[in-house]
């Protein structure tokens, strides 16, 4: 009995001994191969993802330029032609930004000096672009005005599901001697942006209705002009008109000026401001561009016709008058027409001057 309470409980311990090492054997491999294909299974799949046509993204092109010139400013042909070389970096080796990208504002351009180096890991391409640019201007403060010069640039090939722009704030410069002499730099900035095109370019692959984006980068240079010898000799002619019709109006407000000064010499000096004025119109004419907004020039040529019409008046009328011994009469219609004279050209022509300077 001693030795079967020994030795009967031995089996049932080995066996469970046994089975308790094989549970934890099979756990710690069950882990592990768990382990194991999840660790296989993460690489797999991104490659998979890479290789997936349609799963890439764009690829980032950067791009800076640096102003070298900027000259011939012609309000009258809505242009200006500048100078200046643009610089591409990039990590596809089969871009090649030399013959496809276009100055999409430029009536005409060429690019010059381009080459092509590696850069660590990247590609660094630059060129030399000379253009005019068609600018339309804001002449509604003019000569006092402040432009924005804007210089478009734009991939001709790829849509912004291929290639998409990243703008050099930083490596972008305009020169300071490109400034033309009678301007002022105010700011300078590149940035980028998206152009839609609802066309397909006669493309018979493509369907009637398709529209593609199009990244560009846009370099604005605003300039202010310094307008005060401009104003002076541009607008000679309605300031000599003025003064002249100042003439007439005082003689027409003076009995003793009347007395001594007869009714054809009065209307010869109004005819002189009026040739006067029709001089500066031609003269401006020749240098600005047409538009559709009111403007400071506008303004004057208006004010100095009306100015100009009322002396011509006013002398008729005195000039009865006093044949008819209605001096009071005279007196009183003469400081209602100076009154509105002061109103309307130093009170209007002053308040847009007061605009266009501040």
């Amino acid at each position: 009995m001693m030795l079967h309470r020994i030795f009967q409980p031995q089996p049932a311990s080995k066996l469970t001994s046994a089975l308790l090492l094989l549970t934890i054997v099979s756990f710690f491999g069950a882990s592990s191969f768990a382990a194991g294909s999840s660790g296989m299974s993460g690489p797999e799949t991104d490659l998979q993802a890479q290789n997936t046509p349609g799963t890439k993204g764009p690829h980032i092109v950067k791009v800076g330029l640096y102003v070298n010139n900027l000259y011939d400013i012609d309000f009258a042909k809505n242009q200006y032609d500048v100078e200046f070389r643009t610089w591409f970096v990039y990590d596809q080796p089969d871009y090649q930004p030399n013959g496809r990208t276009e100055i999409v504002n430029a009536k005409k351009f060429s690019a010059h000096d381009e080459s092509t180096e590696v850069a660590g890991d990247n590609y660094w391409a630059t060129m030399l672009f000379r253009a005019k640019i068609k600018q339309a201007w804001d002449i509604s403060k003019y000569p006092f005005d402040t432009q924005e010069l804007t210089i478009a640039i734009e991939d001709a090939t790829d849509t912004t599901d291929t290639l998409l722009y990243q703008a050099d704030p930083v490596g972008s410069r305009i020169a300071p001697d490109a400034i033309p002499d009678g301007w002022t730099l105010v700011d300078f900035k590149v940035d980028t942006s998206t152009t839609r095109y609802a066309s397909t370019f006669g493309d018979p692959r493509l369907k009637a209705d398709v529209e593609d984006d199009f990244n560009r980068v846009t370099a604005t240079i605003i300039l202010k002009r310094e307008g005060t010898r401009l104003f002076i000799t541009n607008f000679l002619g309605f300031l000599t008109a003025t003064l002249l019709v100042i003439v007439v109006l005082g003689v027409n407000m003076s009995e003793k000026a009347l007395a001594a000064i007869p009714l054809q010499p009065r209307v010869t000096l109004s005819v002189g401001a009026l040739f006067s004025t029709v001089g500066s119109i031609y003269l401006l004419s020749t240098k600005l561009p047409y538009t559709t907004n009111f403007t400071l020039a506008d303004s004057l040529q208006i004010t100095t016709f009306v100015s100009i019409t009322l002396a011509v008046i006013s002398s008729v009328a005195v000039d009865i008058l006093v044949k008819n011994g209605k001096q009071a009469l005279i007196k009183k219609m003469m400081s209602l027409i100076f009154i509105f004279f002061l109103a309307t050209h130093f009170g209007i022509n002053g308040y847009l001057l007061t605009v266009a300077t501040s």
